[in-house]
């Protein structure tokens, strides 16, 4: 409907309760809501408080023009690229917002910079952080949510892809908004599987069906591995979500503040067994090295005498792949994705990488500013302009449909099967993604557990219980923290 349509206040209650009735529709359709909690204090993670003249709405209409805001991201390579052309195409399209953007160097540089930036005062206007810190943006009650602009400006979220939001939402209230997204997928090396007699658009399903195809490969002299896999906690926990299985207790995290991992559940048993196996008999290349950050898993495909056929990473990796192989710098490499395997087949994977946060440190002016560039950026056209510079997938369903995309899809359709995973698999608490605080300790756990396994010889179950035992303690340290 036209933005030009003047609400009525019956008709503009009407909009928001079908709005957020949408919304928790979408949550509790996961098994997402439940009744009062201890953590139901103002701003708490099962809150449902929304006040939308937080927005700003009215303070943007009579603030001085422009109105300027800073916007705090990690864009890089041919994304950042994409998002300084759009930036600039955004503030020459009108004159009543300018948008200053400051890159930071990764996740883990911004989100310490911002937690100082509490203290200091030292805060953006708008701001990109991964989905691991949801739990603690919440508890620092320092960003008003998305649900209030949601509803200032009877913003339509039904376009959106249903997990992207639920990620990103608790106690049916949004608070930030999807953008940046992205999924683990499966890369293979498409022609290491023709020189083992595999069909490239037949790849494995199953964690079963990559050890049988990972023989094949290595007896056939093809790869020296059939996979290579680094030691990278998120994609654990991407193989432990697809499988069914959920990271932490109380529906994870979803139905109460989670208080226990979930490391040595029969799903999570069962991964464990599988990657230490893989390793043990020679099939999967092991690629943990001294820098977490390494990319020697990706290198491996390129590697004719010692590497592999297939890895894992996330599909945001796709566009830096694909510009360095159009090089020619490997011209051993035909590059093609697949959905993530699992224990079993079926199943869904939850979002990663980025969501969009307002500070509540700015006036509302600059709030209103911030919910206006968030919507620009979300439109079909620059997501699917962002999906096409550097491989993410698109937040909106609308932005499949936009002609530029559709060619890139069509003529590497590498670049689609993100997408497509994430919309595949029905809506569960294991699939929409785990809500914790201490979410960097748990995957501390997660990665000591697989080295013990993998280079110290511990059994596999035994390395799940000590990884739990060690992760335990992390949760609970932190719950007492913040008082949940």
């Amino acid at each position: 409907m036209s933005r030009q349509h003047r609400w009525t206040s019956k008709e503009r209650g009407r909009r928001t309760r079908r709005i957020r009735s949408g919304l928790v529709a979408v949550v509790a359709g996961a098994g997402l809501l439940v009744g009062c909690t201890a953590d139901d204090r103002v701003g708490g993670t099962f809150d449902t408080t929304v006040t939308p003249a937080e927005c700003g709405v009215a303070a943007l209409k009579t603030a001085d023009k422009p109105v300027k805001i800073v916007f705090w991201h990690v864009m890089a390579e041919t994304t950042l690229d994409w998002l300084e052309a759009t930036t600039a195409e955004f503030n020459r399209s009108q004159d009543e917002i300018e948008v200053i953007l400051r890159r930071q160097p990764n996740y883990t540089d911004l989100f310490t910079k911002y937690k100082a930036g509490l203290a200091s005062g030292d805060l953006p206007d708008l701001v990109q952080m991964e989905e691991t810190v949801v739990q603690q943006m919440i508890d620092s009650r320092s960003t008003i949510p998305a649900q209030a602009c949601i509803e200032a400006t009877d913003y339509d979220v039904s376009d959106y892809l249903p997990r992207g939001l639920a990620y990103y939402a608790s106690g049916g209230v949004q608070r930030a908004m999807p953008w940046a997204i992205s999924n683990p997928v499966l890369f293979v090396n498409r022609a290491a599987f023709r020189k083992a007699g595999l069909d490239p658009d037949d790849t494995p399903e199953t964690l079963a069906e990559v050890r049988e195809m990972s023989e094949k490969i290595v007896e056939s002299g093809a790869a020296k591995f059939g996979i290579a896999l680094k030691p990278a906690p998120y994609i654990f926990e991407f193989l432990l979500a697809k499988s069914g299985g959920e990271y932490v207790d109380h529906g994870n995290g979803r139905r109460s503040r989670a208080e226990h991992a979930n490391l040595d559940s029969p799903e999570a048993l069962a991964i464990w067994r599988w990657w230490h196996d893989m390793v043990a008999d020679g099939l999967a290349l092991d690629t943990a090295g001294e820098d977490p950050a390494n990319i020697d898993h990706l290198l491996a495909l390129a590697n004719e005498t010692e590497g592999a056929a297939m890895t894992i990473e996330s599909s945001s990796a796709i566009g830096p792949v694909a510009a360095i192989l159009a090089s020619g710098a490997f011209p051993n490499v035909e590059p093609g994705t697949a959905p993530l395997p699992a224990l079993t087949r079926g199943g869904g994977v939850p979002v990663g990488d980025g969501a969009l946060w307002i500070p509540r440190a700015s006036d509302p002016a600059k709030r209103a500013a911030a919910w206006k560039f968030v919507t620009f950026l979300n439109a079909p056209a620059q997501q699917a302009a962002m999906a096409v510079a550097g491989g993410y997938v698109p937040a909106v369903r609308s932005a499949v449909e936009v002609p530029e995309l559709q060619a890139q899809w069509k003529a590497q359709p590498m670049f689609r099967v993100g997408y497509d995973q994430l919309m595949a698999g029905e809506m569960s608490d294991a699939n929409v993604g785990s809500l914790l605080g201490e979410y960097q300790g748990l995957r501390n756990s997660v990665r000591d557990g697989l080295i013990r396994t993998l280079r110290q010889g511990v059994d596999p179950e035994e390395a799940a219980r000590q990884a739990k035992a060690e992760a335990d303690i992390v949760i609970q340290e932190y719950n007492d923290r913040v008082g949940g």
